[in-house]
This record gives C-alpha cells, structure tokens and sequence, in this order.
C-alpha cells in the first residue's frame, strides 16, 4: 500500500470535500462554504477526473486566468484550447503536462513553469503545481492542480537579466570594471570586466586587501594605502576618491588604471562599512596622449629653434639657407607626425564610444589644423627661397579660378562673388596660380572677422589679363605699404609675413606684375596682371 494511503478514511472524506462531483455525501451548506473558499484563494484550482481527464471543479481564479470556464472539459480539449507550450515555445505534449502525470502517472509535480495562448490571443506564464488523490482503495481517481500567474515575475526577472547582460556590455566597451568592498569581512565582488582588466579569470569574490595590493605596481602602492585609509578613517558617509594607478598582470603587462571610489554605507561605530567604485583601463588613452606630448614637444623644440635662427640671422642674406634647413630638418618629421596622426585618427574613430573618444578627436583635429599651418609655412619659405622654374601651359580662367576657390573654407559670414569673362585664356604654371590666389584669398579672409564682402574677377583690360582679389576688411595702414611684399612683414598676430612676397615672386616668375589699393576701415584690393604675351 502506498504512504498516501495512511489515514485513508480520513483523507478520502477530505478529498471528497474538495471534489464535490464525487462527493455525494457533501452537505450543500459544506459545498457553498468550500466553493467561497475556493473561489477567493488567489490560486487557480481545478479538478480532473478519470479517465479522461474531465474537469470537474475549477475556482473563480481559474476561469479567469485561463480565459474560460473549463468545467466539463476533457484534458485533451483543454490542453488544445490553452495552446500550452514550454518557456521557450516548444510544443508541450499533453502526456507531459503536471496534470496528465498526476493523473496517469501518480506524480506529484511541483513548480513547472509553462506559457498558456487563452482563446483571447492573451498570454501568461503559470506555475503549475499538480497531485494525485487517491480512492479509500489507493487508486486514483483524481488530480487537483494549482495555477499562479507568474507573468510579471517572470518579466521583472528578465529585465533584471536584460539590464545585468547591457551593464556588462557597456563596461567590456568602456574597459570599465565595478566593485563592491566590505570592510569588515575584507571582502570584495568584482564584475567580469574588472577581473578581465586585471587579468584574471573572473571567480566569486574578487581579491582580498593583500592579494590585491599584491597586483598594484610597487611604486604605486604607498599611494594607494594612503588613500584607502584615508577613506577608512574619515568616517563620513559619500567620502570620495579619484586617482590614476598602475597594475602588473600575471603575465608581467602593465596597465594603467582610472579608479573613482566612495563611501557607501557606515557602520554603527560610524566607520566605512561598505565601499564602492569603478576602475577604468585608460593605458591606450595615456600611450596617444604621451605620443601626441612628445610630437608637440618636438615640433616645438624644432619650430623654436628655426625661429631663433631665422630672427639672429640677417633678414635677407641668410633666408635661402634658413628655409633650406627647415625644409630639410622639419619637413621630414612633419611627415612623419602626420603619418602617425592619420593611423591614431583612424584607431580613435574605430573604437568604442566611452567617456575619453570625443577629447581625443577633438585634440587630434587641433594638431591636424597646426600640422596644416606649419606645413604652409615651410611651403611659403620654400617658394620665397628656392629658384622657380615655371612651367607655362594654356589656362582657361573661366574653369581654373573656380577650382581653386573650391579649395578654400569661406566662413558663413562671409559672401564670395566670382566672376570671369568668357574664354579667357592664359600661359601660366597652374600650381604657381594656385598658390597666389589660395594666398590672396586667405589674406582677405583675415581681413574680414567680422564678415563682409570678397570679389574674385577676371578680365581683359588693354591687351593685358587681370586677375583681382578684393574685401570689404580692415584695410591695410599707410606706414605698412611700402613694406608689404618685403618677407617677414605681417600685420597679424599669426604668421611668418611671407604670404605676399611669395605671391609676388610667383607674379614675376611667369612675366607678371601684382599691385594694391587700400584704405583703413573699407578694404583691400590685390591686382594680379599678366602681358598680352603670354595669353
């Protein structure tokens, strides 16, 4: 005989109650009282019978959460009008279901989760829970199954879930890393990216003071001790930290570490009870930054250093040689250095968004611009110092001036007006016209911070072409002129002053001439002209 059957009479008359189908004997008023019972328990209840399974009794909360009374109901139509699968959506024979075990297979099944489809299209998860009851002679005759709606449960965990796996994402793309350290048990418990920072395999609690300690760079520990005590023993609560450090890894790399801590809970005693922080793995940032600080200090050095010889040296006499060694002696490295920045510009664009990306573009936009600038410079000495041998070929001004200008950054401010006569041609080495306009154009640019007007023309006059750069600017002051087109004449606070003598060396190289009307406070106007001969 089987234990159920214990106590037999006794449970029987119990089961009975419960099953007021078979319950025959049942008193109506005991009946009304148990369905009152049933019928507000927050639990669904229903009854099979054998043996096929029909339902017999089913609760208030029953009909509701399977969306219909199933009273009457064989298991088969059941199982069919509910549509019961598994969580993850595989089909559910019906021979597997809690009830049919109980019922057939004299099982108690205990807490199986399943996804029920109701007639309505509605869909919930339940936890089923399904026991047989037994005749005074031990056999079956029933199952008495117990439904709760665990849908939301279910979603809040997957939330949780959900939330856990973006956390994670998020600190494996930022090469950050969490943890939580209690004091008084010298316990700690990393996140999985913390563990990979310092590589190490991720375990239960992270390492304890002195294992930790031991993955701190030697020189760094005294500072790190410093600062743990001094959050230990400051007693207050949201003390906070914040400092770079280095680790050693087991396989002897050294990594560079943001760490930012605070206080978090306190004991009674008033102490630290519970600190927590995050660890940042900035040794790529800190390699581009020592990188980008040693090119700047270079070029500084090496800027500086021309510049001085450049201002001891006589103003004309050594200028050829001057601008040969800086060709030679700053060119080289510039191309290096702009090397170097397009790789750091393409690795920085490649990552991960985090918290450090958008400064570094920033600074690398910043040293490009400066590159730029240098670049210029050292092409201007260039031109001013080295013979020219232009080589003249046919220029259609109509195409060639447009082209040029599409080159050149116009502030919004600023309104630019081109115009060109209509086949007009010209002998010209086209990278010398480049440059002069390129040139002109800039100057005028400056000229105008505030905004204004700029005017490109070009045009017959007289057997001669003219090419004439005007703004509506600052104008140029009386004392300047004479000494305008001399080199290392500037007016403006940026520059080496070799703009417009380069200009007119490029002018009388290909048989031209260049000149300019000026007035303070309405603006300026370059006139480039070239002989009938050359057209």
């Amino acid at each position: 005989m089987k234990p159920e059957q214990g106590n037999m009479q006794e449970r029987v008359e119990k089961e009975e109650i419960l099953n007021p189908v078979s319950a025959s004997f049942a008193l109506p008023s005991e009946s009304e009282r148990l369905r009152k019972v049933l019928d507000n328990i927050p639990s669904a209840v229903v009854v099979f019978d054998k043996p096929d399974g029909t339902v017999t009794l089913a609760n208030k909360r029953a009909i509701e959460l399977n969306g219909m009374n199933p009273s009457g109901m064989k298991l088969e139509e059941y199982a069919d009008a509910l549509r019961i699968t598994g969580l993850t959506g595989e089909a559910c024979p019906t021979e597997q279901l809690c009830i049919h075990r109980a019922l057939f297979n004299e099982e108690t099944v205990l807490n199986e989760p399943v996804v029920v489809k109701r007639p309505d299209g509605k869909q919930v998860i339940i936890n089923a829970n399904a026991k047989p009851l037994f005749d005074k002679d031990g056999k079956v005759y029933a199952a008495v199954a117990v439904f709760d709606d665990v849908t939301e449960r279910f979603k809040t965990q997957e939330a949780l879930q959900e939330s856990e796996d973006r956390l994670n994402m998020a600190q494996k793309i930022a090469q950050v890393g969490s943890w939580e350290y209690y004091v008084k048990d010298d316990r700690a418990i990393w996140s999985d990216e913390l563990f990979r920072i310092f590589g190490m395999k991720p375990r239960k609690y992270g390492p304890n003071t002195i294992e930790y300690l031991a993955l701190i760079h030697p020189e760094d520990r005294e500072k790190i001790n410093g600062t743990m005590e001094e959050l230990l023993f400051t007693r207050r609560l949201l003390s906070k930290a914040s400092f770079d450090y280095r680790i050693i890894r087991h396989d002897g790399s050294v990594r560079i570490v943001h760490s930012e801590r605070i206080v978090r809970e306190v004991g009674e005693d008033g102490k630290p009870a519970r600190i927590v922080g995050i660890e940042q793995d900035i040794t790529e940032r800190k390699q581009i930054e020592q990188k980008l600080e040693g090119y700047a200090k270079n070029l500084e050095q090496i800027v500086n250093e021309r510049t001085r010889q450049l201002q001891t040296a006589e103003r004309f006499a050594a200028i050829g040689q001057t601008a040969g060694m800086i060709g030679h002696d700053i060119r080289n490295p510039l191309q290096a250095i702009e090397g170097e920045l397009f790789l750091m510009k393409q690795e920085v664009d490649a990552s991960s968004n985090n918290q450090w990306k958008t400064g570094i573009q920033e600074g690398l936009s910043v040293i490009q611009e400066q590159v730029e600038y240098i670049n210029k410079i050292i092409s201007d000495l260039q031109d001013f110092a080295r013979p020219l041998n232009p080589e003249l070929v046919e220029v259609n001004l109509r195409t060639a001036i447009p082209e040029v200008l599409s080159t050149v950054t116009v502030p919004d401010q600023i309104e630019m007006v081109q115009e060109c006569e209509k086949k007009l041609r010209v002998k010209l080495d086209l990278t010398f016209l480049k440059r002069i306009i390129v040139n002109l154009v800039t100057n005028a640019i400056q000229a105008m911070p505030n905004g204004g007007n700029l005017t490109i023309k070009a045009f017959q006059d007289k057997g001669e072409v003219n090419v004439t750069v005007s703004d509506t600017g600052v104008g140029i002051p009386d004392e300047i002129k004479p000494k305008l087109f001399q080199p290392l004449m500037t007016t403006k606070s940026k520059g080496q002053g070799f703009g417009l003598a380069v200009v007119k060396r490029l002018v009388e190289a290909q048989g031209g001439t260049v000149s300019f009307e000026s007035k303070v406070g309405e603006g300026t106007q370059f006139k480039i002209t070239f002989p009938q001969k050359n057209s």
